[in-house]
């Protein structure tokens, strides 16, 4: 009996060696990593007249450290919100304001920034109903006319807030597709957009004019394409920062045999 009760003790001993053990590895792990220092990222356009900022966790941080600045020349940082928080949402703001962003990590008493300046912008235009379509993995399938908007913003020092529309179409074996890009409430054709059609070379888009995807194969074929702001038609001295937004449609025209 009194074996049975010995190895009892032991394995109660081992375990709560291990388990201190693995705690103080950690805690040790913990005092060996320091924080990260990487920007908060804009999610822009979420709301009207507010401008909401995200961050991932960090394992080497007691809390985080967010400022802000009004987009001018020489920015001048003041802090908005010190906590443990992920996500903040900046309401005390102008509208069409542009404004800097920066993320400093605290451990213990020291300091980790500030990150890289990223860029915030107000409007009263909110992101249209096909957003998020910023990346070919979620292409919006075009069959059909599509109302869109899109974006450009800089600020003085170069820090950018872009929109990439991406879309897919699919054309039949031996057919060619047209394509048309149309810019609301524009004068003239040069529009304000790029096209790119993936594996070409992007070129300026002439406001309602086709733009022909080829298949040449014998099999349906999906083709994936972006649509893209052109910065010098958005803001006119890019070292004075601006911006704006702009509405437009894509569409299919036809299909037709090559």
């Amino acid at each position: 009996m009194k074996q049975i009760v010995y190895a009892l003790e032991a394995a109660l001993i081992v375990l709560t060696v291990t388990a201190c053990s693995e705690g103080l590895l950690s805690d040790l792990q913990r005092e060996l990593k320091d924080p990260v220092v990487d920007s908060p990222v804009v999610v822009p356009f979420e709301s009207e007249s507010t401008i909401r900022l995200i961050w991932e966790t960090d394992p080497g941080a007691d809390e985080y450290i967010l400022s802000r600045s009004a987009d001018v020349p020489i920015p001048v940082y003041t802090v908005i919100y010190r906590g443990n928080a992920l996500t903040y949402t900046d309401r005390e703001t102008a509208d069409q304001g542009r404004y800097l962003y920066t993320l400093t990590k605290v451990r213990g008493g020291k300091l980790f920034g500030p990150s890289d300046a990223v860029l915030g912008v107000v409007s009263g235009t909110i992101l249209d109903s096909l957003e998020n379509n910023n990346t070919k993995e979620t292409a919006v399938h075009l069959e059909w006319d599509l109302q869109a908007n899109i974006y450009y913003y800089r600020s003085y020092k170069g820090e950018e807030l872009v929109d990439d529309d991406w879309y897919s179409v699919a054309v039949p074996p031996r057919r060619k597709a047209f394509v048309i890009v149309t810019q609301e409430n524009l004068t003239g054709t040069d529009s304000w957009l790029t096209f790119y059609l993936e594996g070409h070379v992007p070129f300026s888009v002439i406001s309602g004019d086709g733009i022909v995807v080829n298949n040449t194969s014998y099999q349906e074929q999906t083709f994936f394409f972006r649509v893209s702001p052109r910065a010098e038609k958005f803001v006119n001295d890019l070292t004075r920062g601006g911006g704006n937004f702009i509405d437009y449609t894509v569409s299919l025209s036809q299909i037709t045999g090559l």
